[in-house]
């Protein structure tokens, strides 16, 4: 079946009660069909309310000691994600919107992102919380107009780098299509801070107490100060709806009815994947998320955010990058004792990489045009990451490659980093990065996308691998027709036909509306053997012609991640 059970079983769940009854009287039932009219589903089904959700909160310490020393979720590598369509999509929804890839983004997109306004009233802002791990100050403020937002700031000696980085990266997440709140970058004077009357505050190493106005003092010494005794910050508004915690990367959440699919097996989280080796981001983890409750319709439903970039591309966030972090875990036993100096036998790979280094930036590879993104690692393991196949990363980089370089200068314009060298810097290691995903996991499996039946007898196509110049056309292309049973799901051969180019000429199809025809469709090149692997695309007969019901690249159990 190319779409998983389970999101069958979401669309069914607002007729469930009805057909209980009936299914309890019928003596059988009849088999599923492969298709249903309404394939494939653009948007993803929700139907149930799920107001009960409780808070989710995760610690930190449970977060990288049950990822680093264990397994959550599915044990089998080589399963396909469970949320696709029918034509090996994401839907569109809570999770994901498709954006990049889908229509084309305009630089002024991108610069604009998830905002919709232009950041926190003028005015006095109400401290309402403030971070007092002692590593960074950050405070909740409650502006003139009663909107809540979460100050964070550079640290000293680095302006822009934090603030510059993260409101980069979340425009490059919101354009490939994941759910970012609104970031804005602006000026705090000190002044406009008063503290609400029921703020506490927690001095390292103490118990909790009223917040006064030394521990704002205390706080902003960690930051980087600009010249006139103001600090530039990044401002990042709560996310719309009620906070019900944050998103693991397995398993469900057992109080959503809507969450039926393991978040290991989808494909948005896999992908991820890619997208965190493209800007570094080693700190992507469950802390780093949100869920919140929102209405739609009659029912509410949960949505789940991307948070906290600051600690991407040179920047650690507190400071420049660790050298190792993006090359090793965290707890990586057997590159520590390879890499004991007294051994002297194995000199890490990070240990002899040129780097760039400025205030702005952090610390970077200063070369990446030969960096490899399948041997990025983040600092923990993350559950989704470790199940992402082929296909996942293939569907990924499809959506890197959509980001061109106008909208990275756009996006790396809103950092406002203040340095001409620093902004091409980054232009520049954002796009060889894009470039060595596309050459990595274009290629990597069968690349035909797009396929589409034409009235007149004509199978179109795309090599998205070809396209994005990271491969030589194949010296020819096959299609294996067959007429399809979608009752059965049975697949009765009928011809193959062969080109050179991305249009075959199809044989004498069946022309009564309703009627299927199954594809598959191969590619033979000397240098990229898995594209001998076909890819299957099933038609359906509608009035006016075909339309496409069905894809799938790679089928369950087609061989484990690439490593």
């Amino acid at each position: 079946m190319t779409l998983g059970p389970l999101l069958r079983f979401a669309r069914a769940a607002t007729v469930a009660a009805v057909a209980g009854a009936a299914l309890l009287l019928a003596p059988t039932r009849a088999a599923e069909p492969t298709f249903f009219d309404d394939d494939p589903l653009t948007r993803e089904v929700a139907s149930q309310d799920a107001s009960g959700v409780k808070r989710y909160e995760p610690t930190l310490l449970w977060d990288v000691v049950s990822n680093t020393f264990g397994r959550p979720g599915d044990p089998d590598l080589t399963k396909r994600a469970r949320n696709v369509n029918t034509i090996d999509e994401v839907p569109d929804g809570e999770w994901f919107v498709n954006r990049a890839g889908r229509e084309p983004i305009t630089p002024e997109q991108i610069a604009r992102g998830s905002n919709t306004g232009s950041g926190p009233a003028a005015g006095t802002w109400t401290v309402t919380a403030a971070k007092s791990d002692g590593i960074t100050p950050g405070f909740t403020v409650r502006d003139a107009n009663g909107a809540i937002w979460f100050l964070k700031f550079d640290p000293p000696g680095h302006p822009a780098m934090a603030t510059g980085i993260e409101v980069t990266i979340a425009k490059l997440f919101w354009a490939l299509g994941y759910h970012t709140v609104e970031y804005y970058i602006t000026e705090l004077d000190p002044a406009r801070l008063e503290i609400a009357e029921k703020t506490t505050f927690t001095p390292p190493g103490a118990r909790p107490r009223h917040m006064h106005r030394g521990d704002i003092d205390w706080l902003l010494g960690q930051a980087d100060r600009k010249a006139p005794g103001t600090y530039r910050v990044i401002a990042s508004k709560a996310a719309p709806g009620q906070p019900v915690g944050r998103l693991d990367f397995a398993g469900t959440r057992e109080d959503d009815p809507n969450d039926l699919v393991p978040h290991e097996h989808h494909r948005e989280l896999r992908g991820y994947r890619v997208f965190a080796s493209w800007f570094n981001h080693v700190d992507a983890k469950s802390v780093n998320t949100i869920d919140v409750l929102v209405k739609r319709g009659p029912r509410s439903v949960v949505r789940h955010y991307l948070l906290d970039f600051g600690s991407t591309m040179g920047s650690a966030a507190v400071g420049p990058r660790e050298y190792w972090e993006g090359w090793d875990y965290l707890v990586e036993p057997g590159q520590t004792v390879k890499g004991m100096p007294l051994l002297g036998f194995y000199i890490l790979p990070w240990r002899t990489v040129d780097l760039y280094e400025s205030p702005a930036v952090g610390r970077m590879i200063a070369d990446n045009t030969t960096w490899d993104p399948e041997r990025w690692k983040p600092r923990v393991p993350n559950p989704a990451f470790l199940h992402a196949r082929a296909d996942d990363k293939f569907w990924a980089a499809q959506k890197a490659v959509a980001i061109s370089d106008d909208l990275l200068r756009a996006a790396v314009r809103e950092g406002q980093f203040g340095s001409e060298p620093d902004e091409a810097f980054l232009v520049k290691a954002l796009a060889d990065r894009r470039d060595a995903i596309a050459r990595r996991y274009l290629p990597a499996v069968n690349p035909i996308a797009d396929p589409a039946l034409d009235s007149g007898g004509r199978l179109q196509f795309r090599n998205v691998a070809v396209d994005a110049k990271v491969a030589q056309p194949p010296s020819a292309y096959k299609a294996s027709w067959s007429r399809f049973d979608n009752a059965t799901g049975t697949a009765t051969p009928i011809a193959e036909t062969m080109g050179t180019g991305t249009t075959l000429a199809a044989p004498a199809l069946p022309q009564e509306t309703g009627a299927y025809v199954q594809v598959e469709i191969s590619a033979t090149s000397a240098e990229h053997p898995s594209w001998a692997v076909p890819v299957k695309a099933h038609f359906k007969r509608v009035a006016d012609g075909w339309t496409l019901v069905g894809f799938e690249r790679l089928p369950d159990g087609q061989g484990p991640p690439q490593s």
